[in-house]
């Protein structure tokens, strides 16, 4: 249970680097979930890799794709057009990764329940 309205401008954070190729803002908000939201620059390849919480995905801007498992997934979102968001779940435990072979960065939200901390620290508003 909250028991007070948090809130944080990320327009106001700066951009942690945890590679040269990604950018990333962080909410811990809530005592229940993670938000962070991402930009990967073209080339971008991590490693696979999984985890015991569940992913959800939120492409806002650019083409991209996701593996999952034995799968691939390619999203191209535009929040500009008509709404255009891509949207993915991933279940915990599922080996997966994004891939930007294109020539553009993109642009994603993920949202991690349980709570994700390890590697999530909160951004803070420094302007």
């Amino acid at each position: 249970k909250m028991d007070e309205v948090r809130h944080l401008d990320w327009g106001k954070c700066d951009w942690f680097h945890p590679k040269p190729s990604v950018m990333r803002k962080v909410y811990q908000g809530s005592s229940h979930y993670t938000i962070s939201m991402g930009v990967i620059q073209p080339g971008h390849v991590p490693g696979p890799h999984k985890h015991d919480y569940e992913q959800s995905v939120v492409i806002l801007k650019g083409k991209c794709d996701f593996h999952v498992d034995d799968k691939v997934y390619t999203f191209d979102a535009d929040l500009d057009k008509d709404g255009g968001l891509c949207f993915m779940t991933i279940p915990a435990g599922a080996m997966h990764w994004i891939e930007n072979p294109y020539d553009k960065p993109v642009y994603n939200m993920d949202i991690f329940f349980p709570k994700r901390t390890a590697d999530r620290e909160e951004s803070v508003e420094v302007r």
